[in-house]
C-alpha cells in the first residue's frame, strides 16, 4: 500500500517538473522559425465549412509573419453535369501579434476571387440560353482575434473571430451582355454584389506542425 502510494506520488512529482521544465508556447516561437497549419471553419458567412492552409514564419517571439489560403462555396451536381456553384477563394499576407503566451491580433490584406456558375437549360433560366458564369475579384482587409498554443512541435489555435472587410473590387467576367439589353443594367447590378459583401467566421480551427 505505502509502496503503491509512493510511486504515485513519484510519478505526480515528475508530471509536475517535466511540465515546470516545458517550453511556454512564446518560448517554442522564440526557438523556432517556420510553421505550417490546416484550418476549418464550421461557422463562416456567407457559406459555411471555409477551409485552409498557412505558412506562418516567426520573426520573434511576438511577432508572426503568414501567408494564408482558404476557400468555400458550394457546388450542386446531378452525375457528371455541373449544375450551378459559388466558389470563393481568399489568399492573404498577414502580420500576428502575440501578446504573453498565446493570445494574439492579426491583420492584413486579403486577396478574394469569386465564381458563379448556372445551367440555364437544367433550371430554365430566363436570361439566355448560354451558360452562365461570373467572376469577380476584391481587395480586403482582415481583422482577427485568436489563441495559438503549443504543445511541443504541434500548434492548435482557435480564430475565435475573423472579419474580411471589403476595400475596393471588379468584376471580370459578366453575363450582362448574354441578356437582353434592357435586363443588362439589373445583371451588373446583381453581379456587383460580388465585390462589396463581407467575410466573417467564428471559431476557426486550426492544427499545424512547427519547425
Amino acid at each position: 500500500m505505502r509502496k503503491g502510494i509512493r510511486i504515485t506520488l513519484a510519478g505526480m512529482l515528475m508530471v509536475c517538473a517535466s511540465g515546470l521544465h516545458a517550453e511556454t508556447s512564446r518560448e517554442f516561437r522564440a526557438s523556432h522559425h517556420v510553421g505550417i497549419d490546416g484550418a476549418f471553419s464550421l461557422v463562416s458567412l456567407p457559406f459555411p465549412a471555409a477551409k485552409g492552409v498557412a505558412l506562418n514564419v516567426n520573426l520573434s517571439d511576438q511577432w508572426q509573419l503568414g501567408l494564408s489560403y482558404m476557400n468555400s462555396g458550394f457546388e450542386v451536381n446531378f452525375s457528371k453535369l455541373k449544375l450551378a456553384g459559388f466558389k470563393e477563394r481568399h489568399a492573404g499576407l498577414l502580420v500576428r501579434r502575440f501578446f504573453g503566451n498565446s493570445f494574439n491580433l492579426s491583420g492584413g490584406y486579403v486577396y478574394r476571387t469569386n465564381e458563379v456558375y448556372l445551367d440555364p437549360e437544367v433550371y430554365g433560366f430566363p436570361l439566355t440560353d448560354q451558360g452562365i458564369r461570373t467572376e469577380a475579384y476584391t481587395h480586403m482587409a482582415q481583422f482577427s482575434i485568436a489563441n495559438h498554443w503549443q504543445q511541443g512541435p504541434w500548434t492548435l489555435a482557435v480564430d475565435w473571430l475573423t472579419l474580411v472587410v471589403p476595400v475596393s473590387g471588379e468584376v471580370t467576367r459578366s453575363s450582362a451582355d448574354l441578356a437582353d439589353e434592357d435586363k443588362r443594367d439589373d445583371v451588373r447590378q446583381a453581379e456587383d454584389v460580388l465585390t462589396w459583401y463581407p467575410n466573417m467566421a467564428v471559431s476557426t480551427l486550426r492544427l499545424g506542425y512547427m519547425f
